[in-house]
């Protein structure tokens, strides 16, 4: 299948399991926050259980900034950059990160519960609360973390 009619059918099938499902977030939404039509792309496919696909790349997402996060409040010993980064946050900072990392780790065995007990209603409920937290909370902490940062590194543009 071609990039287009991936995508083609992409749209189609999430407009399906939107009504399905009640979800309230659109497919443009919860790309420019997980980058779901790269994700999509990238497989090469689209699964039966499209929900499931979309929470995955969620939780991938979410686990992926968390282990980042364990970086800086554990760095590696034998990791200089880890170090270095680490240093860079005082000790309240720090206990802000880890507040992240609780709700990183909600929100991940949450979507595991929804697996194991095969919660339809659950699966988009999910995506909607996925993208919220994003919204609300995450990307601004998340940004605030990556200037301090990138300021840190020497580029302060």
């Amino acid at each position: 299948m071609e990039n287009e009619e991936l995508l083609k059918e992409l749209e189609n099938r999430f407009k399906k399991i939107k009504s399905e499902m009640g979800i309230k977030s659109s497919l443009e939404e919860l790309d420019n926050a997980f980058f779901i039509k790269d994700f999509i792309l990238k497989e090469g496919f689209i699964s039966e259980r499209l929900s499931r696909q979309i929470n995955y790349k969620i939780v991938d997402t979410y686990m992926g900034w968390n282990e980042y996060f364990h970086s800086l409040i554990m760095p590696n010993p034998q990791n200089m950059l880890n170090i270095s980064e680490s240093k860079i946050f005082s000790k309240e900072e720090k206990k802000e990160i880890v507040e992240m990392m609780k709700k990183i780790m909600q929100i991940s065995s949450k979507n595991n519960l929804i697996l194991i007990t095969k919660d339809k209603k659950g699966e988009g409920k999910f995506l909607d609360e996925g993208l919220e937290f994003w919204e609300s909370e995450f990307k601004e902490k998340i940004a605030r973390i990556m200037k301090k940062i990138n300021k840190e590194w020497g580029n302060t543009e």
